[in-house]
């Protein structure tokens, strides 16, 4: 019997860590970066760990997570799946830990009904509690949104755990190693994210109502030495750090901002799932006693046992108050107030509703089991609410038409444009030289003014993805003789994410070609490589016809071997949108005609010519300004 327990409490473990891994993986890589997950990626931009370090310590957050993702980067590359990946895996094991939780509570709840060491005699509850508490772990929507982000927030919330685990394990079995494990691991935490003292509070509040004696001294040592090894870490970097809190989006220390997050923890089965949760907090078992027993043996038991439920429940409600409460309370002098900051909470709550769940059996288990689990496969209450702007989209757009030499600028505020620097980095050809205009204003702003003209002046082409009050991009654009020459706008919940390009034109009069119909060719650029022209046209006053643009390419027998037709810039500016004078890039890579395969070696002429397509289907050729139905920009030798 007990290895049949055994085999299919494997089984169902191993279906448990199978659903918090496909919860996890799938679609991990489908969105662009959050902000916060480009400031991840800017320290790993660095050209070394000394750089790094000055990046971090003026950021908001201790240093471990970047160190140990730069590490891991190292290893597996910088794709977002891997980047993202470093998240999963600490997710995952938090879901073990969290079953162990489970385990050590249980195993105090039940201790004065048994020897602690007899495996026959472990209850319904035991076996099944910690199970179901690693499932709730698995289905938490809050740690699969957060186990998909290239942040320290899984990291945080694993040494949560274990540094609860280690905790616990000290309680129940008074063995000083597990004292030692508590403290190197909430060192973790507190190196990984400064909210995790939260947990080591909901911790000392127990250790003050209920620890007495030797073991309340061995624990106020632990929380001394935790404390000495993180004060001059917080007197001489996170005082200086306070400055940098605070990006705009933390929300109001209000009940209603509380009842708003509901979802994050509790899904829109909140009703169901916070009922489990608040009868998780009690135990309904009636424990019976040896006829043997004494009388004063059979009153210590009963008292010890009500008290070690008592105190196993206060310890979880403290895990979930704590933190919130004492989020709340900071946030009323410093901005911090975000949903992902009181993701330690996460096992707190899966071990809730699991322990009220045990309170049922057979079918009706079964049932309640089964609608949680359906739904929460089935249903991510936090994804649907959690839209973020597609910078990917704004790169792949770029990285269409950038050429090696070109230059990449970025510029979000007041949060960051580190996310949109990782796209230009991943997606743009090599030799683009790409900067954030944010960072150098804040790393280096005593060079910026200078700097910023200077670095325009050796790049005649410039893509400028804009997302912020701040002109001062467009200010040195214009100082330094660049014209926009196009521009895409992205919309995002109604806010408009602009992509810019500007370019250094040569003068009017050194104009390539012009055209009887008021157009004039500004500039040509040929890539013979790539069988690819860049053209810049103009037209004087304006136009209600759209004319079609033909870049041909002629052996040297006259004869067409390429072609591209198109309304400008891939169809998305015909000439009739033009305003006067309006400068508008025109990229075209010519197809070979019809018939031919390849391109023999030798000499081809690059021609750029315009027509009008008539109603009936016929074209009207735009002479050239020399009377020709083509103009010559250039050659291309193969």
């Amino acid at each position: 019997m007990g290895l049949m327990f055994k085999r299919s409490k494997y089984i169902l473990l191993t279906l448990i860590f199978m659903i918090a891994f496909v919860g996890r993986v799938i679609h991990i890589a489908d969105e662009s970066l959050l902000v916060d997950e480009g400031f991840s990626y800017w320290t790993l931009r660095q050209p070394d760990i000394t750089r790094a370090w000055e990046i971090i310590i003026n950021d908001v957050h201790p240093p471990i997570y970047f160190f140990t993702l730069r590490a891991w980067a190292a290893f597996t590359g910088l794709s977002e799946f891997a980047l993202r990946y470093f998240s999963v895996i600490p997710s995952l094991l938090s879901v073990a830990v969290v079953y162990q939780i489970a385990n050590e509570l249980e195993q105090l709840r039940q201790a004065p009904n048994r020897h602690r060491g007899d495996l026959a005699s472990r209850t319904y509850s035991e076996s099944v509690i910690p199970i179901l508490a690693a499932l709730m772990m698995a289905l938490a929507d809050m740690e699969g949104y957060i186990g998909q982000q290239m942040r320290q927030y899984t990291w945080h919330v694993l040494w949560a755990a274990l540094s609860m685990w280690a905790f616990l394990r000290w309680i129940r079995t008074n063995r000083r190693g597990y004292l030692l494990d508590w403290g190197a691991v909430s060192l973790l935490l507190l190196y990984t994210h400064y909210i995790g003292i939260c947990t080591l509070a909901a911790q000392g509040l127990y250790t003050l109502l209920f620890l007495r004696g030797r073991r309340l001294a061995e624990a106020l040592i632990g929380f001394a030495i935790v404390g000495a090894a993180f004060v001059p870490w917080l007197l001489i970097v996170v005082s200086g750090q306070i400055a940098n809190i605070g990006t705009g989006y933390n929300v109001p220390s209000t009940l209603a901002s509380l009842w708003n997050w509901c979802d994050q923890w509790f899904t829109q089965q909140w009703a169901l799932l916070i009922g489990l949760a608040l009868i998780g907090l009690f135990t309904f078992q009636s424990k019976k006693l040896n006829h043997q027993d004494t009388k004063s043996a059979k009153k210590r038991e009963g008292q010890n046992s009500e008290l070690k439920t008592h105190r196993s429940s206060l310890l979880l409600l403290a895990w979930l108050v704590v933190p919130i409460t004492l989020t709340y309370l900071l946030n009323l002098r410093v901005p911090i107030l975000m949903d992902y900051r009181l993701t330690q909470i996460t096992p707190a709550v899966a071990l809730l509703i699991a322990f009220g769940l045990g309170h049922f059996r057979g079918m009706t288990l079964g049932f309640l089991v089964a609608v949680i689990v359906v739904y929460g496969v089935a249903v991510d209450d936090l994804q649907a609410d959690r839209a973020r702007p597609d910078f990917r989209e704004i790169a792949k757009t770029t990285a269409e038409y950038a050429e090696p030499g070109d230059l990449a600028l970025a510029h979000i505020t007041p949060s960051g444009d580190w996310q949109m620097v990782y796209h230009f980095d991943r997606l743009l050809p090599d030799g683009v030289d790409v900067r954030s205009l944010r960072q150098w204003q804040l790393e280096e702003g005593d060079t910026y003014a200078a700097g910023l003209p200077a670095l325009l002046n050796q790049h005649p082409h410039v893509w400028f993805m804009h997302w912020s009050k701040d002109m001062s991009g467009f200010d040195a654009l214009a100082q330094t003789g660049h014209v926009q020459t196009a521009h895409i706008t992205y919309d995002w919940l109604g806010s408009a994410l602009d992509l810019f390009r500007y370019d250094m034109l040569p003068p009017s009069e050194e104009a390539p070609a012009t055209f009887e119909n008021g157009m004039t060719l500004r500039d040509a650029i040929i890539y013979p490589d790539q069988m690819h022209v860049d053209l810049w046209w103009q037209i004087a006053g304006s136009t209600t016809n759209d004319y079609t643009v033909s870049a041909i390419l002629l052996d040297q027998s006259g004869r067409l071997v390429g072609q591209i037709d198109s309304y400008p810039f891939d169809g998305a500016r015909p000439t009739s949108t033009w305003s006067p004078d309006e400068v508008i890039y025109d990229s075209r890579s010519m197809r070979l005609a019809k018939g031919i395969t390849t391109l023999a070696p030798g000499i081809y002429t690059v021609g750029v010519k315009i027509y009008l397509l008539n109603a009936d289907n016929t074209f009207t050729d735009i002479l050239s300004s020399d009377g020709q139905n083509y103009a010559t920009i250039g050659t291309l030798e193969r």
